[in-house]
């Protein structure tokens, strides 16, 4: 079933008795005290190599433009702050504020700012990262909370990314009511496009810019700033 079917799905059993669709579920994202955990073993861990090498490669890297920040030019450097602060928005202010906890309301240009922002973080795209923040809070540090701290300090922050989810996990983001961000055109297009939104808006633009406006060399372009 594709996303725009379970999203009609979806708006279909919420309809009420004389057709009228009713208001979005309050709470959708409070934590759910019925929520037990299986008794028994745990599911073993599945690593994910294909993660584990991306994120060793971009954390290399990181590392290594440390050391290339001071063969690059002032403009560069300002840059590399401002790309930093528009992709903390497209995180802070999109992903997390307005799509998983709908703090507020976006006109259309806010929302598309913050979608292109939010691909230039690189941090999973904005539906899978506002369920899984809604599925966090509903069932926070438990077996179905996508970063458990109890599983440890390095899971909580980065081993998550690394190892297949807990069934658990899967099962309670399935049935999440995700309906607002099926029904946001924003967020479906970035999901659809995710891949090459990224190559634009974290890798190709923060490089080119330095490159072609001010003669910043590609090397170190792309080190300090991606």
């Amino acid at each position: 079933m594709t996303e725009a079917e379970a999203l009609e799905n979806k708006q279909q059993q919420r309809k009420s008795s004389n057709g009228d669709v009713l208001p979005e579920s309050a709470g959708e994202d409070a934590f759910d005290h019925t929520y037990k955990e299986k008794e028994g073993p745990k599911p073993p861990r599945i690593i994910v190599w294909k993660n584990v090498i991306l994120m060793t490669l971009l954390h290399i890297g990181a590392f290594y433009g440390v050391f290339v920040v001071p063969s690059a030019s002032r403009l560069t450097l300002l840059w590399s702050v401002l790309c930093f602060l528009i992709s903390a928005l497209g995180v802070t202010a999109g992903a997390h504020r307005l799509w998983s906890h709908r703090s507020y309301k976006a006109t259309l240009p806010l929302k598309i700012f913050l979608g292109v922002a939010n691909s230039m973080a690189f941090q999973n795209d904005i539906f899978e990262w506002a369920r899984d923040h809604r599925v966090h809070h509903k069932y926070s540090e438990t077996d179905a909370d996508p970063h458990n701290a109890v599983r440890g300090f390095f899971f909580a922050h980065i081993g998550w990314l690394l190892v297949r989810k807990h069934p658990d996990v899967i099962e309670k983001g399935r049935k999440l009511e995700l309906t607002d961000l099926l029904a946001d055109k924003v967020v479906m297009f970035q999901r659809k496009h995710y891949k090459l939104s990224v190559l634009v808006m974290c890798f190709f633009i923060p490089t080119i810019v330095p490159w072609y406006l001010w003669g910043e060399s590609l090397w170190v372009a792309y080190f300090v700033r991606s």
